[in-house]
């Protein structure tokens, strides 16, 4: 709440704005409730500071091993909101302001980076939600998956695939999904950002967006088994590569650059990064984004687009993909994913 009072001194206006239990971002006027730990702050809506606080958690467990992974020498700020449909577009830093629900990351000033989310315990994105339910196909996943997830989930042996379909849209599913997987998702797409892997790499708009969140799909994985939990790797794990699996069976194999569904998308590229760690093993990954984080800051923008060209093509990433995995890849992209 925020209480305004004029007063007027030696004939001049004061305006003294006292805050009273709120934040204040940029001085903008968009008021939220806030908890901070050094450099991480989470904002939230409503009654929602239990959330907060494992908001706060995950990312004070997660950020010493996204740092690692990186090798990163400085320090990133991270900014965390999880926003109600109310305080949405009121965030300075909100790229998809009228579109509630889209949860995404953006680069605030100097190395702060920000995570937006939507508070789905207030508000359901029922938009993005729409995106996924038809995506879950019980026939598309097989029966030890189907045990495994409702097993993780918490649904009892009495339940069917029927009740998973329900339960995967629910606000109670939905909020945990964008804290143990969404909020690490984002948090690489900070760290890809601040170290050198754009989300777009040249003129042409999305050119290899397929390995920009490649990376964070595969990211979790690596995150939530550093902390100890297969229980939510493997939700996610599983969840992804079943959207694929019927994704694919609705719309035939199409490249993951074919993005029209962001959740079969995302999917896709899960299983293309699972495909490769259960060929070349779980050290794969980390050894593709130190070798892409190498070739990548061997440049820099202004001069890739001052030589007219990309960062890099897709050639030479799956070139990159081929080099880790010590034999030629390129055929494997092609065919299967249509990327060259």
């Amino acid at each position: 709440m925020v209480i305004a009072y004029a007063v007027f001194i030696g004939g001049y206006l004061y305006v003294a704005l006292i805050v009273i239990g709120t934040f204040i971002f940029n001085n903008t006027g968009t008021a939220m409730e806030s908890i901070q730990h050094k450099q991480f702050k989470v904002h939230y809506s409503g009654n929602s500071e239990k959330i907060a606080e494992r908001l706060m958690t995950i990312t004070k467990q997660s950020y010493p091993i996204f740092k690692d992974l990186f090798r990163a020498e400085h320090d990133l700020g991270l900014e965390i909101f999880w926003a109600d449909s109310e305080d949405w577009d009121k965030i300075p830093l909100c790229r998809y302001k009228g579109n509630y629900g889209m949860p995404h990351m953006t680069k605030g000033k100097g190395h702060t980076h920000a995570v937006i989310l939507p508070a789905a315990n207030i508000d359901m994105p029922d938009r993005i939600v729409r995106l996924i339910e038809p995506l879950l196909d019980v026939e598309e996943l097989p029966e030890g998956d189907l045990r495994n997830l409702m097993k993780w989930l918490g649904l009892g042996q009495g339940a069917t695939g029927e009740d998973l379909k329900k339960y995967l849209p629910s606000s109670e599913f939905y909020v945990d999904f964008l804290i143990e997987i969404v909020h690490i998702h984002e948090m690489m797409h900070d760290f890809c950002f601040e170290f050198g892997i754009p989300e777009n790499y040249g003129r042409d708009g999305r050119k290899a967006w397929w390995v920009f969140e490649g990376l964070a799909q595969w990211s979790v994985l690596w995150v939530q088994r550093r902390l100890g939990n297969e229980r939510w790797a493997g939700i996610h794990e599983l969840l992804y590569r079943w959207m694929y699996r019927t994704g694919r069976k609705q719309r035939g194999n199409l490249s993951p650059i074919q993005y029209e569904n962001y959740a079969w998308f995302h999917g896709a590229l899960l299983e293309m990064f699972c495909q490769l760690e259960e060929q070349f093993g779980r050290e794969y990954g980390p050894a593709v984004l130190r070798l892409l984080l190498e070739k990548m800051q061997k440049t820099t923008h202004d001069f890739v687009l001052a030589q007219g060209r990309d960062y890099l093509s897709d050639g030479e990433v799956v070139d990159i993909f081929s080099s880790v995995a010590g034999q030629d890849l390129s055929q494997w992209f092609k065919v299967k994913w249509k990327i060259e």
